[in-house]
């Protein structure tokens, strides 16, 4: 294979707008290995078996339009605290006022005062005011988040580096990863928050959590996998539990969770600040 193909400028070049308008029958098989056997796409990309399945690009751009055709798609955010757990969170959490938004995002305690500031000139309680902020957070927010495929990517190829010395092989293999978590938080979403709403006071605390559990901890073992099978794809090692690869792998997936959740914990705490500045 031509080495200069795996190149991050060739990616972009060649791959981008072709990607941005074409959409064909390859779909649902892609979508079939995608969501049942993590990995296996970027294994295959690099193997040179691409034109099989939709570029990664564009399976994301797809992913993302089946997530904003949903009329109720859910939310993939564990909390605790106000350390949020997730991949690529879909939005940030909102309040009826602007004052209740501010101090679940104000980990820092540098919003409140931003927040005093912008009130003495501008009314912070009124209606118009409160759905701009929202607006504006949501918008800023979403778009904010999904710059962890990048970020994710420089994390991948500073711990991987030696395994997988070109940047694009971590670029495709956080594609294929952020596609995974919107298309499974698309499809699980309406129904797991139908059933939430269908019970009442405890009980929807309880099934509320557990099934947020649930949605983090196949997150958890998704990326296990699909790292286990890219970088360490050329190795019998990984067969016994206590081997290197596995043991790598494990340490790897909670230092990008740990890192992840401060980085969502910022981009919240960002959106809001920007959402404040423009009211």
């Amino acid at each position: 294979m031509d080495r200069h193909s795996l190149t991050l400028s060739h990616f972009l070049q060649h791959n981008l707008l072709h990607e941005l308008s074409h959409v064909d029958g390859k779909i649902f098989s892609t979508f079939r290995y995608l969501l049942f056997r993590p990995g296996f796409l970027t294994v295959e990309y690099f193997a040179g078996r691409r034109l099989r399945y939709i570029n990664p690009v564009r399976l994301l751009l797809t992913c993302l339009v089946i997530l904003a055709l949903l009329p109720a798609p859910g939310s993939m955010i564990m909390s605790i605290g106000k350390v949020r757990l997730n991949l690529l969170p879909p939005g940030p959490p909102s309040a009826e006022t602007i004052k209740a938004t501010v101090d679940k995002l104000d980990m820092f305690g540098i919003l409140g005062g931003l927040m005093a500031h912008e009130a003495q000139h501008k009314d912070l309680q009124a209606k118009a005011s409160v759905e701009k902020f929202n607006h504006e957070l949501k918008t800023y927010v979403t778009a904010l988040s999904f710059s962890i495929v990048v970020l994710m990517a420089i994390f991948l190829a500073l711990l991987y580096h030696r395994r997988r010395p070109l940047f694009v092989e971590h670029l495709i293999f956080s594609l294929h990863l952020a596609s995974f978590v919107v298309l499974f938080s698309a499809v699980p979403g309406p129904v797991f928050g139908g059933l939430v709403k269908l019970s009442h006071g405890r009980a929807m605390n309880i099934i509320g959590g557990v099934l947020a559990f649930v949605l983090i901890a196949t997150q958890v073992i998704y990326l296990y996998k699909a790292m286990l099978r890219f970088y360490w794809t050329d190795t019998k090692a990984k067969a016994h539990w206590w081997s290197m690869p596995r043991w790598t792998t494990t340490l790897s997936v909670l230092a990008i969770f740990v890192a992840n959740s401060g980085f969502i914990t910022i981009t919240y705490a960002a959106g809001a600040a920007i959402a404040l500045w423009r009211l």
